[in-house]
């Protein structure tokens, strides 16, 4: 596994809320993003980060959710997240396949990445903790990763028993818990908590990676905890149709006007849609 990564500096101006849709043939991928309205009112910062990235006809959605009780913790969401991404995007341009492997690997340069940045500013690692989930997708490829409480869900359609087409929604992947704590990628011992899943699927169009601020767009309570719901998710190809690629994003502006987020926590929801064909946007133009 790689050691080390020289993070490029970077200085983005952290959102109130953000909203954007990128394409990666077949998939139509959605991000939303929006400081939570309890840190908001209280003057703190957003301590949710996520990155989306593509290389080689692949592309990767990663969401970390800096823990609320650490200083520093948004540092180390965004830590994390840029790593990632600076080592997915070097090893898949250099040719290297999608996998279960590559994916854990990205997860440690994030891990070093966090505990270099804790050594620069001579403070303790886990001031810097932060959840971690992640995908990588390429065609009908699916690879999901995650650290802590964070979410991935997938969603598929199928017939009923009447021959009717149906939208069901699963778990993909999900991270054991200590009881009354949550697990963190700055943890010494984060790879013995991280799960991972793979899969080779047409019948997932949809893939869904959210902090537990966004859970409600795919989850709502039940008398055992929380169950699955598929309300919002499973409306995709009828706002598609609707609204086409280039304004498809207000379907989740819809979702953050009328949703309010899960106990007023900071929200990060990113959506990988696959569009039927009649939908996807127009292929490139040679010039």
């Amino acid at each position: 596994m790689q050691q080390n990564i020289t993070l490029p500096v970077r200085h983005d101006l952290a959102p109130l809320a953000r909203l954007e849709t990128n394409w990666v043939p077949p998939w139509l991928i959605a991000r939303v993003a929006q400081h939570g309205p309890w840190h908001f009112e209280s003057g703190a910062p957003m301590d949710d980060s996520h990155i989306i990235g593509g290389a080689s006809g692949a592309f990767w959605m990663a969401a970390a959710d800096g823990v609320g009780s650490k200083k520093k913790s948004r540092f180390g969401s965004a830590a994390a997240c840029l790593a990632l991404d600076t080592y997915l995007g070097a090893a898949l341009s250099n040719g290297a396949d999608p996998t279960r492997i590559l994916l854990i690997e990205a997860f440690h340069a994030a891990h070093v990445a966090i505990q270099q940045l804790a050594a620069k500013e001579k403070a303790p690692a886990d001031e810097f903790a932060t959840t971690f989930a992640a995908v990588i997708i390429k065609g009908d490829t699916i690879i999901g990763a995650t650290v802590g409480d964070s979410g991935i869900a997938v969603g598929s359609e199928h017939e009923d028993e009447h021959g009717q087409k149906a939208f069901r929604l699963a778990p993909f992947c999900s991270a054991p818990q200590p009881n009354g704590a949550t697990y963190s990628l700055t943890d010494p011992n984060w790879s013995q908590y991280v799960a991972s899943t793979q899969s080779r699927s047409p019948h997932i169009t949809t893939v869904i990676v959210a902090t537990d601020g966004a859970n409600n767009y795919f989850l709502k309570p039940a008398a055992s905890g929380t169950s699955f719901h598929p309300e919002w998710a499973e409306t995709l190809e009828g706002r598609l149709e609707e609204l086409g690629p280039l304004t498809f994003i207000n379907a989740f502006a819809h979702f953050i006007q009328h949703q309010t987020p899960e106990n007023y926590d900071d929200r990060t929801l990113l959506v990988a849609y696959r569009a039927p064909e009649k939908h996807a946007p127009p292929a490139p133009q040679s010039r």
